[in-house]
Formats: C-alpha cells, sequence, structure tokens
C-alpha cells in the first residue's frame, strides 16, 4: 500500500472475525513493526465510521500478542463498542526515542511510530476515532504515561499497571541498565549515561512530568510483592514488584499534590499477568467513562 506518514501497510490479515494483524514498514523504526486490531462487533475498516481506541502496550521482553493470551480483551471489544490496538513496542525499546542503534541496527523512535504513523494510518483507515484511551503492563505502563504527559489532550484516560513510572528513583536506574543488559541493549545507548544526560531521563520521568499529566484522567496500579493465593507465579515476579511499586505511589502522591488525585488500585499483587488481568477488568469502567465523557466534551472529575 502507499506510504503514510511514514508508515506503509506491508501485509493485512484478517485472522478471524474481531481480529486484524498488520505488518508496517516504519520510517521512525527504519524496519517492519507489527500492530494487531481487535474489533468491536459491527466493526469495517471505512473512512467515514470511527470507533472509541484503547491502546494497550505491552511489557519488556514481550509483544503484542500478550493481552490475547494472558487477558479477556478480545471479549471486552466485542462487547463494549471499543477498538483496541496492540502495537510492537520492542522487546525493550521503552517507547521512547533512541540516541544510537538498538541491537537491530536501526535508531527506533518508538513515541514517533506509535502516535505520528500508527495513530493516523489507523485514524484514516481503520476506524480508530480521536476519543483516544491508552494504558500499559510494566514497560508498557511507563509509555502510557510519558505518552499522555508529554501529549496533554490526546488522551481522554491513561492507565498504569504496575507501570516503571519514576525512572530517576533510587535503585530505578539500576535496575533499567541490569534489565537492557540481559537483553543485549545498552542504557547508553537508549538514553545515555544519567550523569551526563540528566535533562534527557528527566524530559522522559512520568513522575517529573507529573504537571502533563494533571489534565488526564489516570488509573494508577500496583502491587505489594505478595502473591494473591491461587495466582501463577512468575521468576521474581514478587521482588520485582516491590521495587517498581513505590514510583507509582510516588506519583499518585505528587498528582494529589497538584490537585489532580489519580484512581489508584494499591493492594496485594504482584508483576504478572494474574494481577495485571485483574487490573485491566477493574479499569474497564474507568475507560468507558472517559470515552462517554469525551464524546460528551464534558470535563471527567
Amino acid at each position: 500500500m502507499k506510504p503514510e506518514c511514514g508508515i506503509a501497510v506491508e501485509t493485512e490479515r484478517f485472522p478471524e472475525p474481531g481480529r486484524v494483524e498488520l505488518r508496517v514498514r516504519s520510517a521512525a523504526l527504519g524496519r517492519t513493526a507489527e500492530v494487531r486490531l481487535l474489533t468491536p462487533a459491527g466493526w469495517t475498516p471505512r473512512p467515514d465510521r470511527h470507533w472509541p481506541t484503547l491502546y494497550l502496550l505491552h511489557g519488556g521482553d514481550d509483544g503484542p500478542a500478550c493481552w490475547t493470551e494472558h487477558t479477556d480483551i478480545v471479549r471486552l471489544a466485542r462487547t463494549s463498542g471499543v477498538l483496541v490496538v496492540l502495537p510492537e513496542g520492542g522487546r525493550a525499546g521503552f517507547y521512547t526515542d533512541w540516541r544510537r542503534a538498538d541491537r537491530s541496527g536501526s535508531v527506533p523512535d518508538w513515541p514517533r511510530f506509535h502516535l505520528d504513523e500508527v495513530r493516523p494510518l489507523l485514524e484514516q483507515r481503520y476506524g480508530a476515532g480521536p476519543a483516544r484511551a491508552i494504558g500499559g503492563v510494566s514497560m508498557g505502563g511507563y509509555g502510557a504515561l510519558v505518552y499522555a504527559a508529554r501529549n496533554p489532550g490526546m488522551f481522554a484516560a491513561a492507565a498504569s499497571y504496575s507501570g516503571l513510572v519514576h525512572t530517576t528513583r533510587r535503585g530505578v536506574p539500576t535496575l533499567l541498565r541490569l534489565y537492557l543488559r540481559s537483553v543485549g541493549e545498552r542504557i547508553d545507548a537508549m538514553w545515555g549515561p544519567r550523569h551526563a544526560e540528566r535533562t534527557r531521563w528527566a524530559k522522559r520521568n512520568p513522575y517529573l512530568l507529573a504537571r502533563g499529566l494533571a489534565a488526564t484522567p489516570l488509573y494508577l496500579s500496583a502491587g505489594t510483592g505478595v502473591r494473591v493465593p491461587g495466582d501463577q507465579p512468575a521468576p521474581g515476579d514478587r521482588l520485582l514488584e516491590r521495587l517498581i511499586a513505590p514510583g507509582s505511589r510516588d506519583l499518585a502522591a505528587r498528582l494529589a499534590e497538584l490537585g489532580r488525585p489519580p484512581h489508584t488500585s494499591f493492594g496485594p499483587g504482584t508483576h504478572y499477568w494474574p494481577s495485571w488481568r485483574r487490573e485491566l477488568i477493574r479499569s474497564w469502567g474507568f475507560f468507558l467513562t472517559a470515552f462517554r465523557s469525551w464524546t460528551a466534551g464534558a470535563v471527567i472529575p
């Protein structure tokens, strides 16, 4: 297909009702990437009908398929009249613009890919509407909040499930460095050394961008690191949540100081899908309310 906004659809598949799978060539990434759509009942790819659109961002060392493998998002999209977008974000792309080439050999600009390439493409061809919301798990929770903070007014609501939302909090830069190293990436290629790139780090930290988030309704969830009985375990799920969750509580407190306290869900849970699946269900009404308020032109309190 003809390229638009620096992006070209290379393949388009409809594997079953309610699902669309795209492979796109992106100028922002310098390579191809995957975008999946979960469509509401009655959806067809036509330019004259638009649907409330929820972008869900995956976590590190994962991909778009994680949402359909671990949650009931297909049914929620189908029955709620919401178009759900599951875009690729890289194994450790961190929804950011890199300084130098990553392991793939290109210098990715993930915000440009998602917001300036994928978003217009979906709004022009696939019925994505101007009523948008965004959410994500872990690395994706970071992405959801930093996108909302740096683009006020673009999203009717944003949600972070165990997101890494305070990237300069004590111990977090080391955690980031170790994770990137574990998957063959370098933090110097992503944001540069913190001591030499303090401004760059600060401009990509949701906690320090709290004023940019104040006008956007937020849902923040984080666990205590205590596994709920019956939940499937994962290696390091309790420790990771204990290390990452304080950043969400810090952000909630900062937003309260600014007079815009977020919706919060802080309680038992770990850094894994049983907790995130519960939070997606708990926050679904929050998203629907945001879409209704956006459509009505109201301000959500």
